[in-house]
């Protein structure tokens, strides 16, 4: 559709008539990351976030908790037309120290599925490894063993470094993840000139276990999203066990309470699979997020719920915010 078609098309989404279309559709958003406004990585800024919860507010919108959320589905509730969730991977520092803010503002709370190694202060993710990596390497090539033993080539001579480390992030995601971390200190790092850093870098700080305290205190959820963030179909199975049994059992000792939801990392259909939602079942999880793009209805499946990316774009938002993205899934089926 032209720009004029979608402006056009969010103003009629103002007058509810997509929801009135389309009922029981519950957009889930997902921040990944909050950034300034001159920096060329993906996210919102704290301004775009800032004028979303305006609107929200403005327009009357319910931001629903987690605990909401759930006896929604749990006891077949109507979801109610103006009613919106958010929720927020991994931990970072920045997570706690500007997005939850933004949300407190509003008196909104805002989901953290955090990765318990990070708060524990071992690691910081191993996607965002990658990143570091590709921005602080000199080399113009380079010849990467994968963890498989498949060689990938990359010539940042002919290819934009952001392009090429997307690429290889991508690649990643469907090689074996048990020794994931070990591998980047002993080959990718290496062969692109650049040090391991001896502490974690200060763009990829994570909050601590008294950040999220005080985030539950001020009316926020925590929830686990595995201990290291390696992705779980590609892990043994005892691999899996751990990352889901390990992360719940930090969340229990640190925040005094039992989480009944999940977020898989990286979270395509692909990156999990039957034997992640029975273990989760018999962890006692009653629901766990992916990262498919579509709403949360009655009678999905609670361990596969879906989540939208948060846009960039503000008219994007508006069309998911306002069903209207919702009228389009339908009419394609």
């Amino acid at each position: 559709m032209s720009n004029w078609a979608i402006k056009c098309a969010n103003l009629v989404g103002e007058t509810g008539l997509y929801r009135l279309l389309c009922p029981g559709c519950l957009p889930v958003f997902m921040i990944h990351r909050i950034k300034e406004v001159d920096q060329p990585r993906e996210g919102v800024t704290a301004i775009q976030l800032r004028c979303y919860l305006q609107y929200l507010a403005k327009q009357g919108f319910k931001v629903l908790s987690m605990d909401e959320l759930w006896q929604h589905l749990s006891e077949g509730r109507k979801i109610p037309s103006k009613a919106v969730m958010f929720t927020i991977d991994d931990g970072f520092f920045h997570y706690q120290n500007v997005a939850a803010r933004i949300f407190d503002e509003f008196g909104f709370p805002l989901n953290f599925f955090v990765i318990t190694g990070m708060l524990d202060q071992k690691i910081w993710p191993w996607d965002h490894q990658v990143t570091y990596a590709f921005e602080h390497s000199a080399a113009s090539h380079a010849e990467i063993h994968f963890p498989s033993g498949v060689v990938y080539s990359v010539n940042l001579d002919k290819r934009d470094a952001v392009t090429t480390m997307r690429a290889v992030r991508s690649a990643l995601k469907t090689e074996p993840q048990g020794g994931i971390y070990g591998w980047m200190k002993a080959e990718l790092y290496p062969k692109l000139e650049v040090d391991f850093p001896s502490d974690i870098p200060e763009e990829y700080r994570p909050m601590s276990w008294d950040d999220a305290r005080s985030l539950r205190t001020r009316g926020h959820g925590v929830y686990p999203h595995t201990q290291s963030h390696r992705i779980l179909s590609m892990l043994s199975l005892a691999e899996k066990r751990e990352e889901i049994r390990g992360s719940l059992k930090r969340v229990v000792d640190e925040l005094a309470y039992i989480p009944q939801v999940f977020a898989y990392p990286t979270g395509r259909l692909g990156d999990y699979d039957g034997r992640d939602i029975e273990e989760l079942k018999q962890t006692g999880f009653s629901m766990a997020f992916n990262t498919v793009a579509a709403y949360v209805m009655q009678g999905q499946d609670h361990y596969q719920l879906p989540r939208f990316s948060l846009p960039e774009d503000s008219e994007d938002f508006l069309q998911i915010i306002n069903r209207f993205e919702a009228l389009k899934q339908t009419l394609r089926r």
